[in-house]
């Protein structure tokens, strides 16, 4: 009986570092999914009322050609894995329940692109709400998320 004992806990500790998801440098033994669920669904007419502009994937990349900043409001690891070229992080603080978005321009006029993982996802729903509130005149939506960004094959990069 012991023996049969040691054995689970050795199948199950072998199974789960060979399977286990590494989260910012902890293993885990949950399985990662496909991102597609969102506890705030996204608002696009309120983000309209509130002064964010929602656009889609072309329009998108006609604001990158114009050197627009992007921000990325995906997962650490995702952003750090494969983003739009250039794009900065945008954080959740748990301690303050907030959106930090870092190397904001001083110009509160400059063009500010917000994506996350799709239409969905809320992240940069919220971010760009935040960062509104800011003052930052010209702030933008991208709707449908860095998926579509890269099935189109525009620019990416990696950390």
């Amino acid at each position: 009986m012991l023996r049969t004992f040691t054995s689970l806990i050795v199948a199950a500790l072998l199974f789960s570092s060979a399977n286990g998801v590494e989260y910012d440098g902890e293993k885990s033994i949950i399985f990662e999914t496909k991102y597609d669920v969102c506890i705030i669904p996204p608002q696009v007419d309120d983000a309209i009322a509130k002064g964010v502009k929602v656009v889609d994937v072309v329009t998108a990349k006609a604001l990158f050609d114009q050197k627009s900043h992007f921000y990325d409001a995906r997962e650490k690891r995702h952003y750090i894995k494969e983003h739009i070229k250039g794009a900065y992080p945008v954080y959740f603080d748990v301690s303050k329940a907030e959106y930090i978005v870092i190397e904001l321009p001083k110009d509160k006029e400059e063009k500010l692109l917000f994506y996350c993982y799709g239409e969905t996802c809320a992240n940069s729903y919220e971010a760009a709400l935040a960062v509104r509130k800011l003052g930052y005149t010209n702030v933008y939506w991208l709707l449908n998320g860095f998926s579509e960004w890269k099935e189109k094959k525009y620019p990416v990069e990696s950390k």
